[in-house]
């Protein structure tokens, strides 16, 4: 059975919702699961002591302009959220929490909070906002408050992200393929190429 492929994740990326619609086509085709790592993208950038996107300005109209024709592309629906970028603490602590005892569920309810930020453009910085998205998966308001105290979970995070940085990430999504890296939702088609032309 080979090794999943490393996707590391940030609710406050549009171009990581696109690829939670497109990376099942891969496991589809090859048989390649993907292991889901939710991370702390900023933590990621102080550490690399990197500017976010809106320096200079002329790189952040482009960004919206690639966002939303990104996702015509990909025929989902995308909303720029308010407020962007969001705190997605509390989401990525009940991801981790909810990955120690079902990681399907985990991936579930990633993939909803994900719709309701872009897809929706609602906030998904309470536990209320986020029950929202995932009262059909069964992870209700209790579950979130639970994750907000759940320091096991923020250990998670923190290991999470700390390994990303040991692995290069320095945006996302960024796969990681038997160790080579691939960064961004338009490099999936190049992750396919690399299954394809596997030695």
């Amino acid at each position: 059975m080979p090794e999943p492929i490393i996707f590391y994740a940030e609710f406050s990326s549009p171009f990581t919702y696109m690829a939670t619609h497109q990376i099942d086509g891969i496991t589809e085709r090859f048989g390649r699961a993907f292991e889901w790592r939710l991370i702390d993208l900023f933590a990621v950038w102080r550490a690399l002591d990197h500017q976010p996107i809106g320096k200079p300005k002329a790189k952040a109209r482009y960004f919206v302009r690639d966002m939303a024709r990104a996702a015509e592309v990909a025929g989902l629906p995308i909303t720029r959220p308010d407020p962007f970028p969001v705190n997605a603490d509390l989401a990525r602590r009940a991801f981790w929490r909810l990955k120690g005892r079902d990681p399907d569920l985990a991936v579930r309810f990633a993939r909803a909070v994900f719709d309701r930020y872009w897809g929706l453009g609602q906030d998904i910085s309470t536990p209320e906002q986020i029950a929202e998205a995932t009262a059909d998966l069964g992870v209700g308001v209790d579950e979130l408050e639970a994750a907000a105290g759940d320091e096991a979970a923020a250990d998670r995070v923190l290991a999470a992200t700390e390994q990303a940085i040991a692995d290069g990430c320095f945006g996302t999504p960024y796969f990681l393929l038997d160790g080579e890296p691939f960064w961004g939702q338009d490099r999936i088609a190049h992750l396919a190429w690399r299954l394809e032309h596997a030695a």
